[in-house]
C-alpha cells in the first residue's frame, strides 16, 4: 500500500475518534479540500498518523502499537526541525501548529514530560507569533480558515491549562492576553444574537446576570471557560501562598471561583435555543455526539474543579495559614468535595459505558483525583459513607484498568492510586480530623499527597509514588485491613484509625495493562490495511 492510502485511511480514523473530542484542530471540509489537493505537509501526514494508531483494535498490534506511534511521531518531528516550512518566519501556515500538538499529546502519554513541554510551548509561540489571540481581519482569510484557526487556538488552550494541572508548572497562555472570541456552537446560534463572547467577558463577574447563553456561546466554549476556572483554582490551592482574604469570606478568591464555577454550570445546564435533530444533521462538522462529548468535558471539568477547590489536603494545607478555620465551614467543603468526586467518577464511566469516546488521557486524571477523595472517606466513621466509598473506587479502578490499553498512563495513575489507597488509614485520621493533626504528616507524606493530585507528576513513570511503591509493593495487604505500614522503616504496626467494616478483597483489581489483554475496545478493523505497510525508519 503506498504512503498515501496510509494517510486517508488514518483521516478516516482520526476525524471517526479524535477531532473535537475535545481538541478542534482541523477544519474537516478545510481539511478534506488540502487533502485532495496534496497540500497537508509529509510532517502534518505523520503525526496524524501516529495520533490515529492509538484507536487500533486489532489485537495483532497489541505489542506494537507504541512503537509504531513513536516511529511515526519521530518522524514528524524530524521533518519539523529541519524543514524551512516547519519553523519558517515566512509561512503562516497553521499545519505546524497542529502538528506540534498531536506530537505534544503523544509524547505526554509515553511519560515524555519535557518533550511535550517543549512541544506544546513552541506550538503556542508560533500561534501568538501569528496574531491567533486576536481576532483576524475578517478581509484577510476566508470564513473557514478564521474558524479553524479560533479552534486551534482554543484547543492550545485546553491542553495548556490539562498539563498544567500541577504544582509549580505555570501555563503558557494567560486569559488576559486573549482576545480571540470564543468558539460558537452553529446549532444554538441564533440568527441576529449579540456579537460572540471573549473569555474574558465569560468570567467576568459583572456578566454573570445577562444572558450571555443566548450569545451563541455553546458548549465548546464553555469548556473553554471550565479549563480557565480549572487553571485560576491550580494556582489558588496548589501554587499560591495563602493571603488576603479567608476563603470562607465573600469575595474571597475562592468564593469568585466557586460562584463562577456555579454560574458556568448554569449556561451549560441550559437547552440549546432552536436545536432540532434537522439542525444537528446538517451541522455535518459539529454533530451531536461531538456536542455531547463537550457536554461530559463541560461537566467533567466542572466537578474536578470543584474537587481540587475543596479537596482535604489542599484545604488543610492552606488552614495552616490562618489562626481559626469555622469547623462548619471546613466540614461544608469537605462533604461538597465528596459530592463532586462521586458526579465526577459517574459522568466519566457512564459516558465511557454510553459509547463516547473520552479521548483525551486527562479523564484518567479526573478518576484519579477523584479517587484519592473516596480513599480518604474510606475510613471515616460512617459505615454507609464508608461503603459508598468503597464502591466508587473499586470503580475508578475499574475504569482506569480498562482504559489503559489506550492510554498507557492509565495504569502509572492506578498503581498510584493503590498505593495512596493503602496508606489513607493514616491520611484519613489526619486530613478528616482537627486542624492540629495536619502537623502529624511526614515529608513522605506530602510527597504522596502531592503527587497523587499533580497530573505533570502521574504522566512520570518514574513518579515519587511509583519510587515508593517500589520499597513496599503490599497494596491493600496490611494497612486496610488494619495494619498502618511506614515506608522509610519498613515496619507495619496495628492502626487505631482502622475501619474493620473495609473488605480488601473488593478492591484487588489486577493492574491495567500489565495482563496483556486488549478486549476493552473493539471497533470495526477501523484502520483497515494500514498495518500492511511499516512505519517509517
Amino acid at each position: 500500500m503506498n504512503a498515501h492510502k496510509i494517510f486517508l485511511e488514518a483521516c478516516d480514523v482520526f476525524f471517526r475518534h479524535y477531532h473535537n473530542k475535545p481538541y478542534t484542530l482541523f477544519n474537516p471540509a478545510l481539511f478534506h479540500r488540502k487533502v485532495l489537493l496534496r497540500q497537508i505537509p509529509q510532517y502534518l501526514q505523520f503525526a496524524f498518523i501516529a495520533t490515529a494508531v492509538r484507536f487500533s483494535s486489532q489485537l495483532q498490534w497489541k505489542q506494537r502499537k507504541q512503537a509504531t506511534i513513536d516511529s511515526y511521531a519521530q518522524a514528524s518531528w524530524e521533518m519539523i526541525i529541519s524543514s524551512p516550512d516547519g519553523l519558517g518566519d515566512s509561512s503562516s501556515d497553521v499545519s505546524v501548529i497542529q502538528a506540534l500538538a498531536l506530537l505534544a499529546i503523544i509524547d505526554a502519554i509515553a511519560g515524555r514530560r519535557r518533550a511535550a513541554w517543549v512541544k506544546i510551548g513552541m506550538a503556542v509561540r508560533i500561534s501568538q507569533d501569528l496574531q491567533m489571540m486576536l481576532e483576524s481581519d475578517e478581509e484577510a482569510l476566508p470564513v473557514a480558515e478564521r474558524e479553524e484557526r479560533r479552534s486551534i487556538f482554543w484547543s492550545l488552550f485546553l491542553l495548556d491549562r490539562f498539563v498544567c494541572c500541577s504544582f509549580r508548572r505555570p501555563p503558557a497562555i494567560n486569559v488576559a492576553d486573549c482576545w480571540l472570541y470564543l468558539p460558537v456552537d452553529r446549532t444554538v446560534q441564533v440568527q441576529g444574537s449579540e456579537s460572540p463572547l471573549t473569555l474574558g467577558e465569560l468570567l467576568d463577574g459583572k456578566m454573570h446576570g445577562r444572558l450571555v447563553a443566548d450569545r451563541g456561546i455553546g458548549l465548546l466554549g464553555l469548556s473553554v471557560g471550565f479549563a480557565a476556572l480549572l487553571g485560576r483554582t491550580i494556582d489558588c490551592m496548589m501554587n499560591r501562598e495563602p493571603k488576603g482574604v479567608e476563603p470562607w469570606r465573600p469575595h474571597s478568591d475562592y468564593s469568585v471561583i466557586y460562584t463562577s464555577l456555579e454560574h458556568l454550570k448554569q449556561l451549560a445546564d441550559k437547552p440549546a435555543p432552536n436545536e432540532s435533530p434537522e439542525t444537528e444533521e446538517e451541522n455535518s462538522e459539529f454533530p451531536h455526539s461531538d456536542r455531547t462529548s463537550h457536554l461530559v468535558l463541560c461537566l467533567t471539568l466542572y466537578h474536578l474543579t470543584h474537587c481540587i477547590l475543596s479537596h482535604p489536603f489542599l484545604l488543610g494545607s492552606k488552614r495552616q495559614a490562618y489562626q481559626s478555620t469555622p469547623t462548619v465551614w471546613i466540614e461544608a467543603q469537605i462533604a461538597s468535595c465528596w459530592g463532586h468526586a462521586q458526579a465526577l467518577t459517574t459522568v466519566v464511566v457512564d459516558a465511557k459505558a454510553a459509547g463516547y469516546m473520552l479521548a483525551p488521557s486527562f479523564y484518567s486524571y479526573c478518576i484519579l483525583v477523584a479517587g484519592t477523595v473516596h480513599a480518604i472517606l474510606l475510613h471515616g466513621e460512617d459505615k454507609a459513607a464508608c461503603e459508598r466509598a468503597l464502591k466508587y473506587l473499586k470503580t475508578s479502578f475499574e475504569y482506569l484498568s480498562e482504559i489503559s490499553e489506550m492510554w498507557q498512563n492509565s495504569y502509572i495513575m492506578s498503581d498510584a492510586l493503590r498505593f495512596f489507597t493503602n496508606r489513607c488509614v493514616r491520611y484519613s485520621s489526619i486530613l478528616l480530623g482537627p486542624a492540629s493533626r495536619f502537623q502529624d504528616l511526614t515529608p513522605t507524606d506530602k510527597t504522596v499527597l502531592q503527587s497523587v493530585l499533580d497530573y505533570w507528576a502521574m504522566m512520570d513513570p518514574h513518579n515519587p509514588v511509583s519510587k515508593l511503591g517500589s520499597l513496599n509493593i503490599d497494596c491493600f495487604a496490611d494497612t486496610i485491613m488494619g495494619k498502618e505500614d511506614d515506608t522509610t522503616t519498613g515496619s507495619s504496626e496495628p492502626s487505631k484509625d482502622a475501619n474493620p467494616t473495609v473488605d480488601p478483597g473488593m478492591l484487588v483489581i489486577s493492574s491495567p495493562g500489565r495482563e496483556g489483554e486488549f478486549t476493552q475496545w473493539d471497533w470495526d478493523n477501523e484502520l483497515g490495511s494500514i498495518w500492511d505497510s511499516p512505519a517509517p525508519s
